[in-house]
């Protein structure tokens, strides 16, 4: 008989949220590297399809070798999007009110976890809260309904 396969067996990872005083990505990234020890490199946008737009998320990753955690940072607001409609969409002239994960959206930032088995309570990150970086939230992963979209 045919196991069946669920999406949320595929959630095999953490989020947390990041709010930074620094809204443009390029920044908090070099902030965060040169403070801490840490040597996130930006990588290919996380694409997320949603209403007949394509969202663009900037996504940032780094693995910590030493403890064999892979992390994801991922702008919880998208640069940009496109329609597939053939209509004028006026919504395109203002900015993206669109968050990517609800349950931060007092977070600018979402940090993707892959690796930590136990308790992201547990998890001693590689950064901490300082001068940009405003707040850190943990909240479990069963209670965010998008996770999903975050599998990749």
């Amino acid at each position: 008989m045919a196991e069946l396969l669920l999406c949320e067996d595929f959630i095999d990872f953490h989020l947390i949220g990041v709010n930074s005083s620094f809204d443009t990505s390029t920044q908090f990234i070099f902030h965060l590297n040169s403070t801490f020890e840490t040597h996130f490199q930006r990588i290919k946008d996380l694409d997320i399809w949603l209403d007949d737009h394509m969202y663009y998320f900037e996504t940032y990753a780094w693995l910590d070798d030493a403890n064999k955690i892979d992390y994801h940072i991922i702008k919880n607001t998208p640069n940009q999007s496109e329609s597939k409609k053939n209509e004028v969409d006026l919504s395109n002239l203002f900015k993206e009110s669109i968050i990517l994960v609800p349950n931060y959206k007092d977070c600018n930032y979402v940090v993707k976890i892959s690796g930590w088995e136990d308790d992201i309570q547990n998890l001693v990150l590689p950064f901490e809260e300082k001068d940009f970086i405003k707040q850190i939230k943990k909240i479990d992963i069963d209670l965010i309904s998008i996770a999903e979209q975050l599998v990749f």
